[in-house]
């Protein structure tokens, strides 16, 4: 007879991801990326400016270049230089962006100025330092320019372009094997019979991945066989983390947690939310190799919430990305959602116009707008029509 899952032995999600999280240690390997390919990437070493920022005396006006002593009073008539050096009682036009010319001390932009024919009348007294930064004013080389640790951004990376930088050295993307597992399990693109499923699974865990920085590789489909299905694992012990889906419930074909107990150790094995209980959490080992492992349930909607919850939250610890920050929001239900759960639940909704209507997680979309998640506490009551409800764009 199968066994069940016992309520009171269900983790929270909390006290679920903070025992196996213990396991699961940041990688160390690190390499040189183009910067073309570092956005998101994480740094793994401090980063000091090679040259002086801005390397030159920089206009960040378009207008005339003087010698501020010139214009005292203002109403001074300037003669344009000739050679590119500014001389007493000379002017030269430079751009947003130009060096300033040799004897210059100053800018006056262009609107304060005007063509005659004895040259150019500048209409405002300017000051030494108008209207240029100094070479060096912004950074000076060898100073600190990000730490290591900094997950880089479109601006960060700009930086490191102006300061002569092609390349930086980041850390590895962490390597996830995921290994969709089940006897019903057949390729995408096949036609399906009445005892036969499309993998998908597998993919959506790839995708997700991918979208949380991770490098994901996905096994051949393993039937419900201990033999193949421990081969498949003992295979993962080379990555940084293995993901299998399906085969971790308690009927007499939920093979996963036996294999993950006699390889290594079970840490978590049923969490207190609605869809996703049986997802189970540990490690696997050989000599002196340790992976951390998840073993995500197969029915989709279990899978994908569980993936959601637990895989991210490997994914970013491993390579060393900051805690996701999930944008909230808050609607009001538009109809009514699932009734009341004797664990926390997590609905998908979709939210348009400040109405949130109760979708399937793994399904079609009746609606266009956009899909988020609400947390049910356990024994709530469910969702009803009209409620005020908290929701987070999980995906």
């Amino acid at each position: 007879m199968p066994r069940k899952f016992q309520k009171d032995h269900l983790a929270s999600v909390e006290d679920a991801l903070e025992a196996f999280l213990l396991h699961v240690r940041p990688i160390a390997r690190t390499y040189k990326v183009e910067l073309d390919y570092a956005d998101n990437r994480v740094l793994s070493a401090d980063v000091v400016a090679s040259q002086d920022y801005p390397h030159y005396d920089r206009s960040f006006m378009d207008g005339y270049a003087v010698l501020a002593e010139d214009t005292t009073g203002g109403g001074a008539l300037l003669r344009p230089s000739g050679d590119g050096n500014v001389g007493p009682g000379q002017c030269r036009w430079v751009h947003t962006g130009s060096a300033l010319p040799a004897g210059a001390n100053a800018v006056v932009p262009v609107e304060e100025t005007a063509d005659e024919p004895g040259g150019i009348r500048v209409s405002i007294g300017a000051r030494p330092g108008d209207n240029y930064t100094s070479r060096g004013a912004i950074l000076r080389a060898g100073d600190h320019l990000f730490p290591a640790g900094l997950q880089l951004k479109p601006t960060n990376i700009a930086l490191l372009a102006t300061m002569g930088m092609a390349s930086v050295e980041v850390y590895e993307k962490p390597r996830v094997l995921i290994i969709p597992t089940g006897d019903e399990l057949i390729e995408r693109g096949r036609k399906a019979g009445p005892e036969n499923i499309n993998e998908s699974n597998g993919l959506m865990c790839q995708l997700l991945v991918r979208r949380y920085g991770g490098k994901p590789s996905v096994w051949d489909i393993v039937p419900d066989d201990l033999e193949k299905l421990t081969g498949a694992v003992r295979a993962g012990l080379g990555y940084d983390l293995i993901v299998t889906t399906g085969g971790t419930s308690v009927g007499v074909r939920d093979l996963m947690p036996q294999i993950v107990a006699s390889m290594g150790k079970v840490v978590v094995h049923g969490v207190g939310i609605r869809p996703g209980r049986p997802v189970g959490m540990g490690y696997v080992e050989e000599g002196d190799r340790r992976t951390p492992i998840i073993f995500l349930p197969g029915f989709p909607d279990a899978c994908a919430i569980s993936a959601m919850l637990f895989v991210g939250t490997a994914v970013r610890k491993l390579g060393r990305y900051p805690p996701a920050r999930y944008v909230r929001g808050t609607a009001v239900m538009s109809g009514n959602g699932p009734g009341p759960k004797a664990s926390c639940s997590v609905v998908k909704v979709c939210v348009r116009d400040g109405r949130a209507t109760s979708v399937g997680t793994v399904g079609p979309a009746p609606f266009d707008g956009d899909f988020a998640y609400v947390f049910v506490p356990e024994n709530d009551g469910g969702l009803r029509d009209g409620d005020s409800v908290d929701f987070l764009y999980l995906e």
